[in-house]
């Protein structure tokens, strides 16, 4: 596989495993029960597998995305704007986004609800609530992450400890005492997964198929996913060398990696699937900028991948010593202006370059006022200004007294830039 290509196994019953033919440039990707969704570097989405109730029917025109994520029967997109967008099966609202919703930055799809992070920190639900799943616990703040499961919620605090409600019939909810340091969620069926700032993994909830028996010794973990169907279920994590791990239930091969499979950036767990993405990817592009002379700007990139290195350009020449995520320019000069770009490798082979982010320098333009003479060669002019003219009462001030060398001539004000306005007028000397 190569980078920006998507993996998948397991279930196939409605081609959820079977990617589209050409599909590549991807940034994200989401497993729902019998489908999968990916977002492309270019905002736009592409879904597949199985559609009986319009679930990978993206709508038309849609772009601008950069979040997705896919429930049991409908799929949720963000947008640059921080509105949703969902489509899929409604029978309980999952779709029906909730009138003037917006500042969201991140996304959940569960069974038959919908969940969205807004910058405030605070969560909004909505669809199916029987189970309580969509009645966010009341003053519940701080939030920096949200997992949705087939009928119970998830939330990761900035304090690092996590909130759970809705269905709890097999303990999914129930937070293990003590847990903290927590970075990552996910929600399975009817199970919790949890990734902390050690690598490690820590999982609760339904176990009958062992998807919340974490393979002893597993660590170096840098991102977590979980799936199930049916009260069944499956954990997935990756591992910062580009491996993956999977546990539980087995049935359809959803947790037997597929030999060879390394250089892993992203994985999604689906109904009895599992989907990865080949790195590295770029998740955030450095953006243009403009720049006085003498002055400094910072361009910066986000990527995932394993072992990545960073190589930065201008004008596709590389930068010597430019092998930073974040390039700093400083006393900058005309001559640097440019298109500058950072090509991203992986130590699991491959590599992707970033879109051109444009420095443009502006000089320091100001523009004058002054006014245009006219008469014979020679004629002798006085010209003044006010910055405020009041019938009779202007107070005038000599600008300059001018013998016109040429005519038309230009008078220009050398002090104009300085004012908001300011009025000419031209008296002929005798």
């Amino acid at each position: 596989a190569t980078t920006g290509t998507v993996v998948a196994w397991g279930d196939n019953a409605y081609g959820q495993t079977t990617i589209p033919a050409g599909l590549s440039g991807v940034t994200a990707i989401s497993g729902g029960y019998y489908h999968n969704v990916a977002l492309k570097s270019d905002g736009t989405v592409v879904a597949w597998g199985r559609n009986d109730s319009g679930q990978t029917s993206v709508p038309s025109g849609l772009s601008g995305v950069t979040a997705i994520s896919g429930g049991d029967y409908h799929t949720v997109a963000l947008k640059s704007d921080g509105t949703v967008v969902a489509w899929g099966k409604n029978d309980f609202g999952q779709t029906t986004v909730p009138a003037g919703l917006s500042g969201v930055i991140a996304i959940a799809a569960g069974g038959y609800h919908t969940v969205a992070l807004k910058s405030d920190g605070t969560v909004v639900a909505w669809g199916d609530d029987f189970w309580v799943q969509t009645t966010v616990p009341a003053g519940l703040s701080g939030v920096t992450a949200i997992a949705a499961g087939d009928v119970h919620t998830v939330a990761l605090k900035s304090d690092g400890t996590v909130v759970a409600w809705g269905n709890n019939g097999s303990g999914q909810t129930s937070i293990p005492a003590g847990l903290s340091g927590v970075t990552a969620i996910a929600a399975g069926f009817y199970h919790t997964v949890a990734l902390k700032s050690d690598g490690t993994v820590v999982a609760w909830g339904d176990n009958r198929f062992g998807q919340t028996t974490v393979p002893a010794g597993l660590s170096g973990v840098t991102a977590i996913a979980a799936g199930g169907i049916f009260s069944s279920g499956h954990s997935v994590a990756l591992k910062s060398d580009g491996t993956v791990v999977a546990w539980g239930n087995n049935g359809s091969g959803q947790t037997s990696i597929p030999a060879g499979l390394s250089g892993v950036a992203a994985i999604a767990g689906g109904g009895n699937h599992t989907v990865a993405l080949i790195g590295p990817v770029i998740t955030m592009h450095p953006a243009s900028q403009s720049f006085p002379l003498g002055g400094g700007v910072s361009l910066s990139v986000v990527a995932s991948g394993t072992g990545l290195s960073y190589q930065w350009q201008l004008n596709g020449t590389n930068i010597p010593g430019a092998t930073s995520p974040t390039l700093n320019l400083v006393n900058l000069t005309a001559a640097k202006a440019g298109a500058y770009r950072v090509v991203v490798s992986s130590s699991a082979g491959g590599s992707t370059t970033s879109q051109n982010a444009n420095l443009l320098f502006h000089g320091d333009m100001k523009f004058y006022g002054g006014t245009t003479l006219g008469g014979p060669v020679g004629q002798q002019f006085r010209v003044d200004y006010a910055d405020v003219v009041t019938v009779g009462t202007t107070n005038w001030l000599v600008l300059t007294n001018i013998t016109l060398p040429s005519s038309p001539y230009l008078v220009i004000d050398p002090n104009s830039p300085g004012r908001t306005q300011r009025y000419y007028r031209a008296v002929p000397v005798p």
